[in-house]
């Protein structure tokens, strides 16, 4: 019996390799999730290698199991698991849909913002003599503009982290 950090990882290599096909990504595409090189996940998938265990964490992190589970645990035969990772599948697959929604309306909102400071623009350089309600007014405009992009900015980028979290 093998043991990591006093944890006995008996079925890690079989469960790594077995996950992996269940979700049908390449060792490559593993790697990259985790930050490692291909040839990593390969020496664990064979047993030639153990992760360190923030690897481990991170690998029963994509793989939706327990670290008990994913060492302990001949996930091979169980039927339960291999339901409840399919349904897991699902519902991430379903979630990852629905953030691609987002980020195509955060784009679709970009240029329709771009596109009305563009047209606000052109307008202002059209007129030559402001009143002051209408200097107020642009200045209110452009100060708005510049608070729609800054949030849809950010926006942007708590979507993308969630895109980097979720795969």
């Amino acid at each position: 019996m093998e043991v990591l950090n006093g944890i006995s990882i008996d079925f890690l290599s079989q469960n790594i390799r077995h996950l992996r096909k269940q979700l049908n990504i390449s060792q490559e595409e593993l790697a990259a999730r985790i930050g490692l090189n291909r040839g990593n996940i390969a020496s664990y998938e064979n047993g030639t290698a153990e992760p360190k265990i923030c690897n481990l964490l991170k690998l029963a992190h994509i793989f939706g199991v327990s670290i008990t589970d994913f060492t302990q645990k001949d996930l091979t035969r169980d039927e339960n698991y291999l339901e409840a990772q399919i349904t897991f599948q699902a519902e991430r697959d379903e979630e990852n849909e629905v953030l691609e929604e987002y980020l195509q309306r955060a784009t679709e909102l970009r240029k329709v913002i771009e596109s009305l400071h563009t047209c606000h623009s052109f307008k202002m350089k059209s007129t030559e003599d402001l009143s002051k309600d209408a200097q107020v007014m642009n200045t209110n405009f452009e100060q708005m503009y510049e608070l729609a992009s800054k949030s849809l900015h950010e926006l942007e980028e708590f979507l993308d982290f969630i895109k980097c979290r979720s795969k």
